[in-house]
C-alpha cells in the first residue's frame, strides 16, 4: 500500500464539502441593515421641520401627532407585532426607536431577520430560476414574438436584431414583400 492510497482514509468529499459550503449565521451581519435604518430613522425625525409629513423612502410618516412607522428592508418590509406599518404616539416614537434598537441588539429580531432574508432568497430564486423574455410593451418585436429567443446566443440575437432594423426576417427576406416571420431559421 503506497503512501497516496493511505490519503484516501483522511478525505470526505460527500460529508465534509457539504459542510464546507454552508455559510455560518452571522448575527450581526443580518442586524447591520435594520440598525442603520433606525439611526438613519432617529437622525431624520430629529432634523424634521413642521409640514414634512411624508417623504419617500423614509421609514416614518407623522401625520396627526401620530407616526406610522415601517421598517423597509430590501425584499419588502419587516413586519413588527404582526404588522408591517405601525402607528404610535409622536411623543413615543424616540423612546420606541430607542428600545427597538436595544432588541435588535439582543438579538431578539435575529429569527423574524433570518425568516425575511430566508424569503427574500426564496423569491429571488423563484424569479431567476427560469429564464423570461424581455417584454417590450407589446410592440412587434422578434424578442416579443419568437418561440426560441432565449436558447439562442447573443451573437444570433444581435443578428436578428439588425436584420429586424433592417427590414428583414431572420432569414433575410424582406418583410415587406413576405410579410413579417420571427421564427424563420437564420
Amino acid at each position: 500500500m503506497g503512501l497516496l492510497d493511505s490519503l484516501a482514509g483522511f478525505i470526505d468529499n460527500e460529508g465534509l464539502a457539504e459542510a464546507f459550503a454552508i455559510k455560518p449565521d452571522d448575527p450581526a451581519k443580518a442586524r447591520r441593515p435594520l440598525l442603520d435604518g433606525i439611526q438613519r430613522t432617529r437622525e431624520q425625525y430629529a432634523e424634521r421641520t413642521p409640514g414634512t409629513a411624508k417623504a419617500g423612502g423614509r421609514w416614518w410618516q407623522v401625520q396627526n401627532g401620530i407616526v406610522a412607522f415601517t421598517v423597509k428592508l430590501p425584499g419588502g418590509p419587516l413586519p413588527l407585532n404582526g404588522s408591517a406599518t405601525n402607528h404610535l404616539p409622536e411623543a413615543m416614537f424616540a423612546m420606541f426607536l430607542d428600545k427597538l434598537e436595544q432588541a435588535v441588539e439582543a438579538g431578539e429580531l435575529d429569527d423574524a431577520l433570518k425568516a425575511h432574508q430566508e424569503e427574500r432568497a426564496r423569491s429571488q430564486a423563484t424569479s431567476t430560476g427560469t429564464p423570461r423574455r424581455k417584454e417590450r410593451g407589446g410592440e412587434r418585436h422578434p424578442g416579443n414574438d419568437r418561440e426560441d429567443w432565449d436558447t439562442l446566443t447573443w451573437a444570433q440575437r444581435q443578428k436578428v436584431n439588425a436584420l429586424y432594423r433592417d427590414g428583414r426576417n431572420p432569414d433575410g427576406t424582406v418583410i415587406a414583400e413576405v410579410g413579417y416571420k420571427p421564427d424563420a431559421p437564420l
